[in-house]
């Protein structure tokens, strides 16, 4: 858990200078071991104290919960619950669970170990993040998600606060926090909605289109939405959603399409590969999201973006490399003959120049690299520079360093314009936003 300067455990809750220096508990000793130094992080469910173990000398976090929610059944059941979960993944990137106890006066406590560093809630504070370290942020907390996944354990509460960045080897370390609401993929366990206000499960800045609607179960791709979620947030400055109260945060998770993270932050530079990624966990169906944690965070890292076949519609249409230039296959009844149609000499027989000088001036071909398009819906119009290219799905060949602009229409929605600089082969998936479509269904908000 943080150490005094790296934030708090739940920046939905500041600390004043009093409440640092005048805590009941600072000077106390819980369970007879743990020494409490000072007060670090306040929270929803807990405060965080660094506390001294008195045999060894060793400090640790000790998150106890507040005297007013002792007495309350499910808020028990979660903080016993954060700390088994946490237990029984044992991951490097996961904060380690060192005992769980109460004391005479009947706190309970979870003692973890104590991290140096920040949350990521505090480094958004000042910014986005440049896409290569959002990325590793993304991918380190992919992994702790994925070790839970396979244990049958659904975080269901991904949010900055919960992402805690230390230091290992100089380099940035992720470790996860808070389990408090996780659910285990076992009916013997039950599925209690718990939150901070034991009102709905999740965070609705970071939560899932699934649990916005209240649905009763879920499975791992709702933490491919929270971290698609957070990951928007690193490389564009804010998250996908915003809105006065709660309830209109979850109608926009339930029925809203995000903003592309280019059109959201122009100057970002953003790979159109991590959009594709980030727009794919992003989607409200969860049979259209990533099927595993390990997928999104190797799309993010990767060139490509895994397809699902019924979510295309047509095969990729095939580009025609002649002379170095590609040229999209246009469908059509018959294919067009050139007027004047150019027959290339074979190499073997081409004539070779004399001239010294006008041999020196030939330059090596350019080596072009693959753009690949597609949209959600399937078979918008693309075009090129303004040039028609075809319909998604399909393939570009572009030249690396060259600026081109390509936009994307179909009847019914608003078209859409990206600019792109390739310097190596990469994929762009857009989603399309209707014109006007009938007022959809109201989401459940009366947990």
């Amino acid at each position: 858990m943080p150490a005094e300067g790296t934030g708090v455990l739940d920046s939905r809750l500041r600390m004043s200078e009093g409440e640092r220096n005048h805590d009941p508990l600072i000077g106390a000793t819980l369970g007879g071991l743990y020494h409490v130094e000072r007060l670090i992080g306040v929270g929803g469910m807990g405060r965080v104290y660094e506390a001294t173990h008195t045999h060894l000398g060793k400090a640790f976090a000790v998150k106890v919960l507040p005297e007013g929610r002792a007495d309350k059944p499910d808020a028990t059941e979660r903080f016993l619950r954060e700390a088994k979960l946490a237990t029984k993944i044992d991951h490097d990137h996961i904060v380690k669970i060192v005992n769980f106890d109460s004391d005479d006066e009947h706190r309970l406590f979870i003692v973890m170990e104590l991290l140096q560093g920040e949350n990521l809630a505090d480094r958004l504070d000042r910014g986005a993040l440049p896409v290569d370290e959002a990325i590793e942020i993304a991918r380190q907390t992919g992994e702790a998600l994925q070790a839970a996944h396979d244990a049958g354990i659904v975080h269901r509460d991904l949010k900055p606060e919960n992402i805690f960045i230390t230091q290992k080897n100089g380099q940035d370390f992720v470790k996860v926090l808070d389990f408090g609401i996780s659910k285990i993929k076992n009916p013997e366990h039950g599925d209690p909605k718990l939150t901070a206000t034991d009102q709905i499960v999740g965070t609705p800045l970071y939560i899932s289109p699934e649990l916005a609607r209240g649905v009763s179960s879920v499975d791992h791709r709702t933490d491919i939405y929270g971290l698609g979620v957070i990951m928007y947030e690193m490389i564009t400055g804010s998250p996908p959603f915003t809105g006065q109260n709660h309830f209109q945060l979850l109608y926009k998770h339930g029925n809203e399409a995000p903003d592309p993270p280019s059109q959201r932050s122009k100057k970002a530079n953003i790979p159109a590969h991590v959009e594709s990624a980030v727009l794919c966990a992003l989607e409200k169906d969860p049979d259209d999201r990533f099927d595993s944690m390990s997928d999104f965070c190797a799309a993010l890292e990767g060139p490509t973006v895994p397809r699902r076949a019924r979510t295309l519609g047509v095969p990729l249409l095939v580009a025609a490399v002649v002379a170095g230039v590609a040229f999209v296959l246009w469908p059509s009844p018959a294919p067009e003959e050139p007027s004047e149609p150019e027959v290339p000499v074979p190499a073997s027989v081409t004539k070779k120049s004399d001239d010294p000088a006008e041999t020196s001036q030939k330059e090596a071909p350019v080596e072009l690299v693959k753009i690949e398009l597609n949209s959600r819906p399937g078979r918008a119009f693309v075009a090129l520079n303004g040039e028609k290219m075809g319909r998604t799905p399909l393939t570009l060949e572009l030249e690396p360093g060259v600026e081109a602009t390509v936009r994307f229409s179909l009847q019914g929605y608003r078209a859409q314009e990206h600019r792109l600089v390739p310097s190596k082969d990469d994929a762009l998936v857009v989603r399309l936003k209707q014109k006007s479509r009938p007022k959809p269904p109201p989401i459940k908000t009366d947990f």
